[in-house]
């Protein structure tokens, strides 16, 4: 039908001796969405804006020359590429018409619409607006200034309500933007027939993150290994309209690490609240990633060469760990040294490099000594569970002391963002109060954590006993893995020399109150 249009002004300016004039069309959508609404790349709204166009063209006696299409951009800047495209052609072309469904499809703001127009008009061209009585007469420049105010006051409302709505979703513990990586935005029905939007987790990328975040706290980890190991594992970035799932990147990880929505915390300006949807890592691990991530803020360097021993065993001399160093002899054989990493230090420590392969002997010796039998073992359980029972009323009054803490903590989180929002506090004391208040919540968190209830305090000393009974048989034989938890379960850390009596070993401080036995032990015998 178009074409036939065409056609028929074509005809008609044969007939006619003035000549044919010429437009331009532009049109907008100010989301992707819109434009692939309908399953087509251009939705619906933009074939009704092209055809309002033409329409409005075969008005004026014109053929539309070229159209400019921006799919998906926002009208509060000039910064689109159909917009621009459009203000080139028009230097480089005689136009008489530049056509636009509605004037704030050109522009959201009075200054913006000022300038576009300018640059139309002095092209040689007239603004005309297919829907709004817009032309060169005193009446249609009043009211085109008229419009193009209610287009700007229409988009700085709009923002101030769109916020005003996010504000209010995230207060509610809701998610106001598109969720990260490991979840999903969904629609549930109610049983009534309504529809809401939430979040959800993700089950094919969030055990992938959980991953990330318990292997990144371990320290063993730089972040650009950990995203191509999660590339192996099989991770990609979820699909969108213009992108295609991909692997994610060193910086895209580095984001998930920072991203204290994993652990239930929803940000929105900067203001932190507590969300509705399921944390994936506990916030003790996120505190951990994040102390590890400061540690490495001026870089990080991917560990090459790595031992089960590397963090358990120091340098007996001067306290610094230990590290891995690979020696090529002549021949081509490659010898494996823990050397102190206060060789390059200051002070400078003189402790000569040690041969591995001696020290995972020594290592092995240590837990000879370490090594409890059955008996002893169930003394020791004995024992503990005497004393469980009698701390019980000091335990539980303690968790009640630090549960109040931490109610208080957050009564103060909650007090703080409503001073915020009613414009009591600026935006930066905001964020500094709310990092003093997450760090004590974190130091609490941790302590609530180790003041657990009986049953998981049974359950824990119980585990340490079975790794004690038989240890050296358990040790020798287990995988190098193996043995790294097996260290990292017990020992704080093992001072180690090159001299046979060099050799100092460090229990954790849980280990070592089951181990203890005091006089109250003899009652059990």
């Amino acid at each position: 039908m178009n074409k036939a249009r065409d056609l028929l002004q074509v005809a008609t300016s044969v007939l006619d001796p003035s000549p044919l004039r010429s437009a331009v069309s532009y049109i907008r959508v100010s989301t992707a969405r819109q434009a692939d609404r309908g399953g087509a790349r251009d939705g619906f709204s933009i074939p009704a804006q092209r055809d309002a166009n033409q329409r409005q063209a075969y008005g004026l006696g014109a053929l539309v020359a070229a159209e400019f299409v921006d799919r998906g951009q926002s009208g509060r800047n000039t910064n689109r590429p159909g917009l621009q495209q459009m203000l080139a052609y028009l230097r480089e072309h005689q136009v008489d018409y530049v056509i636009v469904h509605k004037l704030d499809r050109l522009a959201r703001s009075r200054a913006d619409d000022v300038a576009i127009t300018q640059a139309i008009h002095a092209s040689g061209a007239r603004l005309v607006s297919s829907t709004e009585g817009i032309d060169s007469s005193v009446n249609g420049v009043l009211l085109h200034g008229i419009m193009a105010s209610i287009a700007e006051f229409y988009s700085r409302n709009l923002r101030h309500e769109v916020m005003k709505g996010m504000r209010q979703k995230v207060l509610q513990g809701g998610t106001p933007n598109r969720a990260p990586i490991g979840y999903l935005n969904v629609r549930v029905q109610t049983d009534d027939g309504r529809e809401y939007r939430t979040v959800r987790v993700d089950a094919e990328r969030a055990p992938h993150i959980i991953w990330a975040f318990e292997a990144y706290a371990t320290g063993e980890w730089s972040v650009a290994r950990l995203a191509d190991a999660l590339g192996e594992r099989g991770l990609r970035t979820r699909p969108t309209p213009s992108h295609s799932p991909a692997i994610p990147t060193t910086a895209n990880v580095h984001k998930v690490l920072k991203n204290p929505y994993y652990k239930g915390i929803v940000t929105l300006n900067g203001a932190q609240h507590d969300g509705l949807h399921e944390p994936l890592v506990p916030a003790t691990t996120w505190d951990a990633v994040q102390r590890i991530l400061a540690s490495r803020r001026n870089g990080e360097r991917s560990r090459v060469h790595t031992h089960y021993l590397k963090s358990t065993v120091y340098c007996f001399a001067c306290e610094r760990r230990l590290l891995v160093h690979n020696a090529r002899s002549k021949s081509g054989r490659i010898y494996r040294y823990l050397v102190c990493s206060g060789r390059q230090g200051t002070p400078r420590c003189g402790q000569r490099a040690l041969h591995i392969p001696d020290v995972e002997r020594r290592v092995e010796d240590v837990y000879v000594s370490l090594e409890i039998s059955p008996a002893r073992r169930e003394l020791l359980e004995r024992m503990h569970l005497h004393r469980s029972e009698a701390d019980a009323p000091a335990r539980a009054q303690a968790l009640s002391a630090l549960q109040g803490q931490h109610e208080a903590l957050e009564r103060r989180q909650t007090k703080l963002i409503e001073l915020y929002y009613a414009d009591g506090i600026a935006r930066d004391v905001l964020v500094r109060e709310q990092r003093t208040l997450a760090q004590a919540l974190s130091r609490i968190t941790a302590e609530q954590a180790r003041s657990e209830d009986d049953v998981l305090h049974s359950r824990r000393v119980s585990v340490t006993l079975d790794l004690l009974e038989g240890a050296h048989a358990r040790y020798t034989a287990a995988a190098p893995h193996q043995r790294k938890q097996v260290n990292n379960a017990l020992l704080s850390r093992i001072l180690i020399g090159p001299a046979s009596d060099e050799l100092h070993v460090e229990l954790l401080p849980e280990i070592t109150e089951i181990l203890a036995i005091d006089s109250a032990s003899k009652g059990f015998m």
